[in-house]
């Protein structure tokens, strides 16, 4: 497929923002009111009364899965002549998170086919606990690759080193939070105190990312299209 800079941009920075969208509905918006840590009953009870708006979580989660392969193919080639390899392993990176929440999903699915088989309460929450440890560990590899992409938009003479820099540290908090939630349990409230105070310019790298794709993506200076006229 022979697209231009900007249309990868484009797509790129589309994908980013759909992304967004479907992460607000499907963990904040059906997660976090129907899932209740600790509370496998009332979780439980929760679901049975919202199966429908669950399920549609668990498609949206599907859809975040498809966009991140999607995502990585297309800043792939968005950036891949800055530094061929290092694209290639970051994008790789991105996969390799999509598949681990793959996985995550699927525990997922499995807690809403024991809701239907009126399962135990304890078996459920015990799906829903796998689906939280197994997407955190795959954020470690989404931490990756932000500094990945990060490093290549610094070195990048198109992509402003702003985006660059917040892209680094946003994928080093990344990481580090869900290493520190995977090595440190018994402290993870202090853990996610500090993931709350981090959690602004976390999802502000990737969303600010996807309006400068958007906007200003690939296109070719007006200096330079002057000279070319």
């Amino acid at each position: 497929m022979n697209l231009s800079k900007r249309k990868y941009a484009i797509i790129a920075g589309l994908s980013l923002i759909l992304m967004a969208v479907l992460a607000g509905y499907a963990y904040g918006f059906v997660y976090g009111s129907l899932v209740f840590p600790g509370e496998g009953q009332k979780t439980l009870e929760s679901i049975q009364s919202s199966i429908e708006t669950f399920q549609s979580g668990i498609a949206a989660w599907i859809g975040i899965f498809i966009l991140d392969i999607l995502v990585a193919w297309a800043l792939h080639l968005f950036l891949k002549n800055v530094n061929l390899h290092l694209s290639q392993v970051t994008a790789a990176l991105r996969i390799l998170y999509a598949a681990v929440l793959g996985v995550a999903i699927y525990h997922q699915m499995a807690a809403l086919s024991m809701v239907s088989k009126e399962a135990a309460s304890s078996q459920i929450l015990y799906e829903l606990e796998a689906f939280e440890i197994i997407w955190s560990a795959g954020l470690i590899f989404f931490g990756l690759h932000l500094i990945g992409l990060g490093v290549l938009c610094w070195k990048a003479g198109f992509v402003p080193n702003f985006w660059g820099g917040i892209l680094i540290f946003a994928g080093f908090c990344y990481s580090g939070i869900h290493l520190a939630k995977a090595l440190f349990s018994e402290q993870i409230h202090q853990i996610v105190q500090v993931e709350q105070v981090l959690s602004l310019p976390m999802a502000f790298a990737e969303i600010g990312l996807a309006i400068w794709l958007i906007w200003k993506g690939g296109r070719i200076p007006s200096h330079i299209k002057n000279l070319s006229q």
